[in-house]
């Protein structure tokens, strides 16, 4: 068993910034980094894996460092859509070579590229060469390669993308067996559904952030959740008059009030309580939970999948 840690995290590339602040402790089970596409999820999965270092914070594995121990380093296994495949080589002598680069015994080697082969549905495919492979079929590899070590950190950047039915469901099996057997096991995808049904708890991230992080059936709950959030401007102090009234309220860069309330009727009642606490109410306008924001996206980006 091992745990993945990353404390006050910040990453990106070439002085830009796509990742703030994660914060993040991951143990044995399956855990998904849901967000839509550009949100950072592959990002963070280079830097969980010590591949990219954070620009600030510190990513550990079972309180080590994998930056400066390579022995850390090696407790994880990445599937990402950079496969790190030999395009000359057939799938069986790519597997073999990454056989060996784990220092796994021969006859050990033979039964465990064997074993992640079937998993996968390659068999068929184990004399053709990675580069003739299609996208979907390079990625299987990609897993095999990942899974052939037996690592307790397995890092799987989108592994049900291009998948069949009936391999997807065997990997899903799979990743559970394994979550039950101690492994930590990071996956991400932009499926809601997918991250419903198969992990034990759900990070979203919308904008190289952390907005949301809970068991699926909560955060589903949070996402489509029916609750309003108002932006108040007005004269007087708001906040206090707010807390008067026995509302909790977060205070905007640019300066608006925004106070989240159960329905349209409980915002009228709020509008005239503050007015009946001497506030001059100047505007009243909803503003999207972050969560929502990211559940809409991924919403929009699946019916322009769908009309394609």
């Amino acid at each position: 068993m091992a745990t993945l840690t990353a404390e006050g995290v910040c990453a990106g590339y070439r002085g830009s910034v796509v990742l703030r602040d994660i914060n993040l402790e991951y143990g044995p089970g399956v855990h998904i980094l849901l967000g839509p596409n550009g949100s950072g999820k592959t990002t963070a999965f280079r830097v969980l894996a010590g591949i990219l270092p954070p620009i600030q914070g510190t990513v550990l594995v079972d309180g080590k460092n994998p930056y400066r121990r390579a022995d850390a380093k090696s407790e994880i296994g990445l599937a990402s859509h950079r496969s790190a495949l030999a395009p000359r080589l057939s799938v069986m002598d790519n597997l073999r070579y990454w056989a060996r680069v784990l220092g796994l015994a021969s006859g050990d080697s033979e039964a465990r590229i064997a074993d992640v082969l079937t998993l996968l549905g390659l068999e068929g495919l184990t004399d053709q060469r990675v580069g003739s492979l299609s996208r979907g079929q390079n990625q299987r590899v990609g897993l095999a390669k990942a899974f052939l070590g037996r690592p307790p950190i397995l890092l799987l950047d989108e592994p049900m993308s291009g998948l069949d039915p009936t391999v997807a469901e065997q990997l899903s099996d799979h990743l559970t067996e394994l979550a039950d057997h101690g492994h930590t096991i990071v996956t991400s995808t932009h499926a809601l559904t997918e991250a419903h049904r198969l992990a034990d708890d759900v990070t979203v991230l919308h904008g190289g952030r952390i907005v949301g992080r809970g068991e699926p059936a909560a955060l589903r709950s949070a996402l489509l959740g029916s609750s309003y959030r108002l932006q108040i401007r007005g004269s007087g102090d708001v906040p206090a008059a707010l807390e008067r009234l026995g509302h909790r309220w977060e205070r905007q860069r640019k300066g608006p009030v925004v106070v989240e309330v159960a329905s349209e009727r409980a915002a009228e009642v709020l509008v005239a309580g503050l007015v009946g606490e001497g506030i001059g109410v100047y505007e009243v306008v909803p503003v999207r939970n972050p969560l929502e924001e990211v559940y809409l996206q991924l919403q929009a980006e699946g019916t322009a999948r769908d009309t394609k």
